[in-house]
Formats: C-alpha cells, structure tokens, sequence
C-alpha cells in the first residue's frame, strides 16, 4: 500500500511539475546580469562595464536627475555593507554617473541639512555630496528636498511635523461635509498662508545650510510634491460649505481650476521662501507630478506656473511607473503605463507644452524578474523621448526591509542615458519639431499600428518633411517566449511604409526634405540583452555622424525598395559618400577603447574605385590608412596602439584623401577577427 501510494505521489508531483513548466517557461537569463541569478559584481561595477551611451558632443540636452539614491545603489540598507563604506560607494556612483551617463550631480534631500554643523562629521554623507559638489563645479547640481519630511524639532522648534501635516488646528481648516464636520483631518484650500509660509521657511534652513559649504550653484531643485491636499480631494472638499463660500468669492466656476489655482498659490507660498533667495536666481524649480494626467491630477494650464520655465517652456513631470510587463499599454491603479502618458500629453501638447520630463521606473520589485527588463524598458523610453521627454527623473524605490539588491536593478540608471543620446541624433527634429496632428488638430502621441503588441511614436520638424519614428515591440511577460522583433506596416507623412520593430526599440530618422528620401536608423547598435552582456566592439553606422564637414543629407545615400503601393525599409541600407578633404566625427569614449585594452583594430566597411586612402583621428592620435580601389564592399583592418595620452578628444575623426570615398560600418575592436553581427 505504502508503495502504491508512494508511486501516486511521485506521479502527482511528475504531473504537477510538467504542468508548471507549461504554464510558466524560464525566464531569458540573457536578460539579467551575468551570474544571475547569483551575485558576482556590485552595482558600480556593472555600471563601469555597460557601454557607454553614444551622445552628440556638445549636445544641449538636459542632464539626467537620479532619483534612485545613490547610497541605495551602494548597498546602504544590506546587512553586509558597512554604512562608511555605503557612503564611499556613493559618491563613486555619482562620479560614473555624472562623468559617463549624463546625470547631473545630486544632492538627495535638503533633510539632511537641519544644522549647518552637520558638516563638521567627515564621515556623514551630508560633508561626502557637499565635497562632491564642489570638486566638480563644471557638473550641474541637483537637490531634491521633502516638504513632508521637514523636522522642525532638529531645527530647535518644538513641532515633529511640518505645518501642512499638523492635526491640531480649528476644524475650519480641515476637509468638511456640508453640514461643517471634519470628515478628513487634510488641510483644505483655505487654510491660513502663514502655515505654507512657515513650511517654506524650514526648507529654507536646510537649504542655506547646504548653501553656506558649497563654492557653486545649484542648478535646479526638484520638490517631491506630494504633500496635501491632492487632486483626489477636490470632490471631498467641493461639498464644503467653507470651500464652496471661497469658491465663490474667487469668481472661478470650475472646482477643478478652483483647486488648481489654490494649490498653485500653496506652493508658491511655501517654495518663495527659498526660491527668492539671491543665490538661487538662477535655480530651476521643479515639483512632482505636476501634469496633464486624465485623473486625479489638478487643471494643467494653470498648476504648471507652480514650477520654473525651463529655457522658456513649462515640463511637466507625470510618473511613468508600469512596473510590471503587462502593464505598459494602459494603467493600473498608480502604475501608470503609456496610455497615461497619452492622455496627459495631449492636454500638455494642445496648451503649447511640447516638452516634458517624466519620473520613470522598470519597477522595484525584490523579486527581479517581476519587474520590466532592460530592453523592454529602453523601448519605452526612446518612444517617450520622441513624444517630447527632454530629460529623465530615474526613480527606484527602496520601501522596506530587506531593500532590493543594487546589482538587480543598477541597470535602470543606464537605459535612460542610452535613450537621451539617441535623441542628441535627432536634436533638430527634437527641439524644432512636435508630434503630429490629425484632421481635428489633436495631437497624435501614440501612432497607429495594426499590431497589438507594438508601440510606435512619430515627431516631425516644424518646417521640412523630416521625421523621426520610434518603435518598440512590447511582451507582456518576462516568463513568455516573444518575439524580439517583428515587422510592420505605417502610413507616414501618406507613404506606405515597412519598418522593423525591436523589443530595445529602434528609432529610424525618415527625411522626405530631400530627393530622394533618406531612411536610416540611429541605435542600430543597441542590444535586447541586459548591458552587461551587450557586445564590447564598438560599431558603429558610418551615417550616424556627430559633426561633418558637409550637411548631413549631403553626405548620406539611402538605398531601399520601392514598389507602387509600399516602401519597405526593413531591409534598408545606408552610407555616407565622403569626396576629398570631406570628413565625418564621431563622439566615442576613451574608457570604450580602454575596455578593448590596448592593442586594437579599427575596421571600416568601404569602396571606392580610386585608391582608398584616409586619414583618422582616434582620441587625439592620427594615423593614415590605404588601400586598394575596388569596385566592391571590402573591410579595411587597421591594427594599432591606444595611446594612454590621448585624453584631448574623445572622437574618431575620418578625413577622406580621395572622392567617392563609400563607408558603410565601422568597428573599433581589440581583434582583427569581424565580430559576430547576427541580429545586429
């Protein structure tokens, strides 16, 4: 009997476990780190080994805002991490991000500034971001400040709690039902200046006290904006008697611009305190969640006056926090996926707001593979950029113990980069462009697309048929087997088009300004793995230019099909045609040479039917190269030496010694061997 039942068993578990593997494959561990899901490297290490994001030198973009802790990314919470060493860790995450990945240098909450004499420990984290800040004053400085966390106690006031969160005062000030009770202790709209006003004053203090031990500006200053009231009590509070007098009195018929203008005043009050200050003229003031949403969010056209204009336009600041792979097309709750970001948009678009900065995070789950993964998410964010998105919040939360390892997730500070420099490539569209409109003049954030599963956002320029179409397949699962890529069919600017779709996106410049049109991609080179597997040769598309001798569509050539009803670019190709003394650059970072280590080969797809010879400029060193003339596409190998002076300009420069000089590719690697180019 016991051997019969022990047979059951075994074939019920057998049953149950083949049954699991059905319903639930195996992740893709090509999309997590290396070793996962065993530890191997710390998170600044993975951060000192991704390839660095190629950005336009001189670009004029906006720097990244990290949002994520960098103590946090230090391991600071892990019962193996030492608090010293977490503070140390730190500041050389700062130091990568703001050196290589375009962040600006952060001071994470004013909080820690109650007493100017928290200077004087150097071994607190406060002297550690102060020293930071001042050792690099070319490097634009952040500060994110907590209005809800203000502790007057610490600055010799006898309140625990800011003023705004206070649950003593007259119940007038407090949300009521129509009949005057107290149906929620929230401050109302109505509540006295002097308690905003006081608030702003405390903020003050930690602000000057950071002030007084740095020789440099800040450069903007972000407000975590959650403080009360919120847009979610308007209906409370429109059955106030008190609130409806007020309303009344201010002559605005509408309870949600009421509110809004209210609020405004609110933070006005609070944020004048220190905003006015002599050495913060120049300060950028952001808060928060300040937005066009379709729900819950207060009347954008007149709640974005709460923040600074940013050179001369409002941004707004909506959390794009999907979290989890089946929630990127709409929302849940207060995960927002991109219909979110569609909605709002359009508000902020048709009030002439064309630009945004929105807080992002791939989730923050302590179980990884619950969350986004890196390519899925870097989709998302080129699309994002297309719609408008200058710069990025990069946010990740660490709510409680035990805090989520770094290494799982440091990732999310890279992918942010990696979309922004895109961007950098197609500034002119960006800064001169906006999305489309269709016939009743509405913005069209999310393009159309017959497929499902796939997301494809479009900006033109404002003077010239030239467009910029981003592009993402998007699984709905990290534990499903999806298609990396696919496909698909567009009707841009009234041509039928075929363009592929990645899962990392992929963003293609299509320029109708010239004859005939030119169609190429600019991330050609992006990986769907996660970045510390993505490949270490550098390659790149010899169209995908920096600075050029001549104007870009002067210098590219585009060759694709084209038939009656369909121009199908799937399968396009594209190449510069430099003549005598033409030359194209490329930004290119000295530590991606140094990763390939010193001995290398620079390798250039070409042909031309004089002799190819030219002369190239790697990182400040120049070398000629020749070769035969050949009617056909030939690699070039040009093996040399990384000079370890060569720190004067980071780039490659190709001057051409001959016309028709045709170049497709070129590859900087530390073999004469070509790399393996399937899927790329």
């Amino acid at each position: 009997m016991k051997k019969i039942i022990s047979s059951l068993f075994a074939f019920i578990v057998l049953i149950t476990f083949a049954f699991s593997q059905e319903v639930t494959p195996a992740i893709d561990t090509l999309e997590f780190q290396v070793g996962y899901p065993n530890v191997h490297s710390t998170a600044i290490q993975q951060l000192q080994s991704y390839p660095s994001p190629r950005y336009v030198a001189n670009n004029s973009f906006i720097r990244l805002f990290n949002w994520m802790n960098s103590r946090y990314m230090a391991g600071g919470g892990q019962k193996e991490v030492k608090e010293q060493n977490a503070i140390k860790d730190a500041m050389k995450i700062q130091e990568e991000l703001i050196l290589h990945w375009n962040y600006f240098l952060t001071i994470q909450n004013s909080g820690m500034a109650t007493s100017s004499d928290s200077y004087n420990n150097p071994n607190g984290i406060f002297r550690a971001y102060i020293d930071l800040a001042n050792k690099y004053p070319q490097i634009p400085l952040a500060l994110t400040t907590f209005w809800m966390q203000l502790a007057p106690s610490k600055m010799g006031y006898s309140d625990k709690t800011p003023r705004i969160l206070k649950k003593d005062y007259p119940d007038s000030f407090y949300i009521k039902d129509a009949s005057g009770n107290v149906i929620k202790r929230i401050l109302n709209f109505a509540a006295p200046d002097s308690i905003f006003i006081k608030d702003g004053q405390l903020q003050k203090i930690c602000i000057s006290n950071i002030l007084s031990h740095l020789t440099r500006p800040i450069n903007i200053i972000n407000e975590n904006g959650e403080e009360p009231p919120g847009a979610h009590h308007i209906g409370s509070i429109s059955q106030d008697k008190d609130m409806i007098a007020d309303k009344n009195r201010s002559g605005i018929n509408d309870w949600n611009i009421y509110a809004a203008n209210r609020k405004k005043n609110m933070r006005k009050l609070y944020s004048d305190q220190f905003m006015k200050m002599p050495e913060l003229k120049n300060t950028v003031f952001t808060i928060y969640n300040v937005e066009g949403g379709p729900i819950n969010r207060f009347d954008w056209q007149t709640s974005k006056a709460s923040c600074s204009k940013i050179k001369g336009n409002y941004y707004s600041t909506p959390d794009f926090y999907p979290r989890t792979p089946d929630n990127w097309k709409t929302w849940k709750g207060a995960w927002h996926g991109w219909k979110w970001i569609n909605d709002g948009r359009k508000i902020e678009i048709k009030s002439g707001d064309r630009f945004f900065s929105p807080f992002v995070a791939a989730g923050w789950a302590f179980n990884p593979e619950r969350d986004m993964r890196p390519a899925q998410w870097l989709g998302l964010l080129k699309c994002l950029s297309v719609v408008g998105a200058e710069f990025f919040y990069a946010g990740y939360f660490n709510l409680k113990k035990p805090f989520s390892k770094p290494e799982n997730y440091v990732w999310q500070a890279a992918m942010p980069a990696y979309a922004q420099a895109v961007s950098t490539h197609y500034s002119d569209v960006f800064f001169n462009g906006n999305v489309l409109f269709d016939a009743k003049k509405e913005p069209i954030v999310t393009f159309p697309t017959k497929e499902k599963d796939v997301l494809v956002a479009v900006r033109k320029q404002d003077t010239k048929e030239k467009y910029v179409i981003a592009t993402t397949v998007q699984p709905s699962s990290n534990n499903e087997k999806f298609p990396l890529e696919k496909n698909i069919e567009l009707t841009v600017a009234g041509d039928n088009i075929k363009i592929n779709a990645r899962r990392q996106g992929s963003v293609y410049v299509y320029d109708k300004s010239v004859e005939p049109a030119l169609f190429f991609q600019l991330d050609r080179w992006h990986q769907y793995e996660h970045p510390e597997r993505w490949r270490k040769e550098w390659i790149c598309e010899a169209e995908v230019f920096d600075n050029a001798s001549s104007e870009q569509n002067k210098l590219i050539h585009s060759v694709y099909l084209k038939s009656n009803s369909t121009i199908d670019f799937s399968l396009a190709e594209s190449y510069i045609q430099l003549d005598q003394k033409e030359w194209t650059e490329y930004s290119f970072s000295k530590r991606d040479a140094e990763q390939l280590g010193n001995n290398l080969v620079l390798m250039i797809y070409a042909k031309c039917t004089n002799q190819i010879r030219l002369n190239t400029t790697i990182l400040g060193s120049e070398y000629l190269i020749s070769s035969k003339k050949t009617d056909n596409w030939e690699w070039i190998k040009f093996p040399f030496e990384l000079k370890q002076q060569a720190e004067l300009s980071e780039s490659i420069r190709i001057l051409s010694l001959t016309d028709g000089l045709l170049i497709d590719k070129i590859i900087l690697s530390n073999s004469d061997k070509l790399p393996d180019l399937k899927n790329y």
